[in-house]
């Protein structure tokens, strides 16, 4: 049970980390320059653990996808008629989201309520 929590606190950075390369990626070869500093940020970001940091991080990745629903749901309305395509669209759509919203809540528990009780069983040893 300890090793299931442990690897679930560490897969949010993680997931952004392969969500921003993939996202950035152009083949053959080739990575937006915008994208290697967010890279650059996610990776600090696992290595120094900072608590203001990770929330804003969590924080922005949860406007991103509040605004991808908005765009799911307008390119749904775009079928005239609410065929297989729209269906497929709507629940592969609505898959991604919810696992992403998923994802920041891992990191929001992560850096709010954990974070907290390891200073308080700290203090209290």
């Amino acid at each position: 049970m300890k090793k299931t929590k442990q690897i679930l606190m560490k897969l949010p950075e993680y997931y952004l980390l392969i969500l921003v390369i993939l996202s950035g990626y152009t083949p053959p070869f080739s990575f937006h320059p915008i994208i290697i500093g967010f890279v650059a940020i996610l990776i600090l970001q696992i290595i120094f653990r900072n608590k203001i940091s990770g929330l804003i991080i969590a924080s922005l990745f949860l406007l991103i996808n509040l605004y991808m629903l908005l765009a799911l749901f307008s390119e749904k309305n775009e079928f005239p008629i609410f065929n297989g395509d729209a269906k497929q669209l709507l629940i592969g759509g609505l898959l991604l989201l919810v696992f992403n919203l998923f994802v920041i809540g891992l990191m929001i528990y992560k850096y709010i309520l954990l974070e907290d009780t390891t200073k308080l069983e700290i203090k209290s040893s």
